[in-house]
């Protein structure tokens, strides 16, 4: 006779609720773990779930460990999630507050951040971007001055004035 895992077969509504976790859950690694609990439900195999899912067999002992001391609690435990921002809160908080000061490019608002914050670690424009998108910033690329720079060359008054004076009769020392 097989031992049954999950210590007592699943109600409808626990099939119901792994069911739509199977479909709808945010994180890939919960859906699995509600379709191989539903799978050990179903009759299988520890070693067919492993072949199926291409893993060991030890996290679906710790998943049918979890179901059956603290219930749908104890397979929504250990999301680590992953690597920490690069950017955190208070970066972009500062960001933001940077580009509402005044217009800068991104890789302005960037050096500016990195100046604020020395220690960080370096982060990409993307995420930057990303990250001012998300605090409701829009921004374009601040277009050059329309503004004429200053230039060597004599200006049209310059002109005429020198012409007027190269006109002028000389006058006798």
């Amino acid at each position: 006779m097989k031992r049954n895992l999950l210590g007592k077969p699943l109600t409808a509504e626990e099939v119901i609720t792994l069911e739509q976790m199977s479909k709808h859950h945010p994180f890939p690694d919960f859906r699995r773990r509600a379709l191989a609990l539903l799978a050990l439900n179903d009759g299988a195999t520890v070693v067919q779930i492993t072949q199926l899912f291409r893993m060991s067999d030890q996290p679906i002992y710790n998943w049918a460990k979890g179901w059956r001391t603290k219930g749908l609690a104890g397979i929504l435990t250990g999301h680590k999630g992953g690597r920490p921002p690069k950017l955190t809160a208070d970066m972009l908080d500062a960001a933001a507050e940077i580009a509402r000061a005044e217009p800068l490019t991104l890789a302005k608002i960037a050096a500016r951040v990195r100046d604020l914050y020395p220690d960080a670690p370096s982060f990409s424009l993307d995420r930057l971007s990303a990250g001012l998108r998300a605090r409701k910033l829009s921004f374009k690329r601040t277009r050059l001055s329309l503004e004429k720079k200053e230039t060597t060359s004599p200006s049209k008054q310059q002109k005429t004035a020198w012409r007027d004076i190269e006109r002028r009769p000389r006058q006798a020392k």
